[in-house]
């Protein structure tokens, strides 16, 4: 930690968070609650601005006013070039309103609506912090990096996507996700086959899992094209706990769990349906994956659109299960050194194909590999270190 703040890093913060909705409906919703709620455990006040909808006054809001955060409707974030005049004098408004409350900073969420941060930003003197949590969504950004902002980007894969739209890279700081690991507990004795009895899966089946939106940009049409592929592959092993190989094993079985969007659901069905049947399970969006997790012996994030940190791969590598995972992207970048043998190039079926074969091989004949997952994500994917370095970064870019 640099500058003022490095000498009082217990400085009590009233951090104003800036997201869209409450509720759980991606990584993004889930990294705002679990931050809020540290930031609030550690002693710190936390308003949340967000947009109100119909979700979000239900059960999305419940667990921030569980942990004592305060509630407020941000309005529409949303800027547009035809109706910029009207835009502005709405985000003006908001600014005033920041400025009753007088908050330390204002950590905005969602990096889409930067024009929005900027201008309540200025308006009530509020320094910004905006966590870049993908993609960069403008082509050009550099007249909005400036003044009192600064960036907190998810991995080094963000960074620089933002930095070539025009952000400064000396006002980007790399936070990466974590996970806490108790929430994301290996399997014990048991769990394994109560999860499988659970979800109707053959206890001698070797399980791939994937978890997510079920579209194209996500890998799952390729991943089905690969999936053919693995069947074919007589290689496939059981992977038992005692990493024993099990004569008579079930046939390899594919879960998909996740909703399908309208854009992709034909191509997905009818990728499935290709497929002998029973050889892929496709299941409805869960908030609850442990389950899922603890069924399964391998977990595929085969993103064709790069991720922006990859947080089903520390997830699943908590419960002890390895993953096969794109190599562009966040989730490269998480899998590098001893992991890097299971990235793949998801556009290639053939070496998805191939890498998931032996990544099972692989679990089947390593009884330690699961252990050295969840070693992995303690650490350098865990909860507290993600929050020491968002921490840094809200105490070193608050006001005095």
């Amino acid at each position: 930690m640099t500058g003022a703040h490095a000498a009082q890093p217990h400085r009590r913060l009233r951090v104003a968070v800036a997201t869209a909705g409450l509720a759980l409906t991606g990584g993004v919703e889930r990294c705002v609650l679990e931050d809020s709620r540290e930031l609030i455990a550690a002693g710190h006040d936390v308003e949340v601005w967000h947009r109100a909808s119909p979700a979000s006054r239900g059960d999305g809001a419940a667990p921030y006013r569980a942990m004592g955060a305060v509630l407020r409707d941000a309005g529409d974030y949303r800027f547009g070039v035809r109706t910029a005049l009207r835009d502005v004098l709405r985000f003006t408004r908001d600014g005033l309103r920041l400025r009753r409350t007088r908050p330390d900073v204002l950590w905005l969420n969602r990096p889409e609506y930067l024009p929005w941060g900027r201008v309540v930003s200025v308006v009530s003197g509020v320094p910004l912090v905006v966590h870049l949590h993908h993609a960069p969504n403008y082509r050009r950004v550099a007249p909005l990096a400036g003044g009192r902002t600064h960036f907190a980007a998810v991995s080094r894969t963000t960074a620089r996507a933002w930095a070539a739209v025009g952000v400064p890279a000396d006002r980007i700081t790399v936070v990466p996700n974590g996970v806490d690991t108790a929430a994301f507990p290996a399997a014990g004795d048991g769990d394994r086959d109560r999860a499988r009895r659970t979800l109707g899966i053959d206890p001698t089946a070797p399980t791939v899992l994937y978890y997510g939106r079920l579209t194209r940009a996500k890998g799952v049409t390729a991943l089905l094209e690969a999936w053919g592929r693995v069947l074919e592959t007589a290689a496939v092993r059981q992977p038992v706990p005692s990493g024993a190989r099990c004569e008579g094993a079930g046939q390899p079985l594919l879960v998909l769990a996740g909703a399908m969007l309208p854009d992709d659901a034909d191509a997905v069905r009818q990728a499935v349906a290709a497929l002998p049947e029973g050889s892929v399970r496709v299941l409805p969006e869960r908030d609850d994956v442990v389950p899922l997790l603890h069924a399964a012996d391998l977990v595929v994030a085969p993103s064709i659109e790069p991720e922006g940190y990859g947080r089903a791969v520390v997830e699943a590598m908590a419960t002890g299960r390895p993953v096969v995972a794109a190599e562009r992207g966040g989730t490269g970048e998480i899998l590098a050194g001893e992991w890097a043998r299971f990235t793949v190039d998801p556009e290639d079926p053939e070496e998805l194909a191939g890498t998931i074969v032996a990544a099972l091989d692989e679990v089947a004949h390593a009884p330690g590999l699961g252990e050295r997952c969840r070693a992995f994500v303690r650490d350098h994917h865990g909860r507290s270190q993600h929050v020491a370095a968002l921490l840094r970064v809200l105490l070193e870019h608050a006001r005095r």
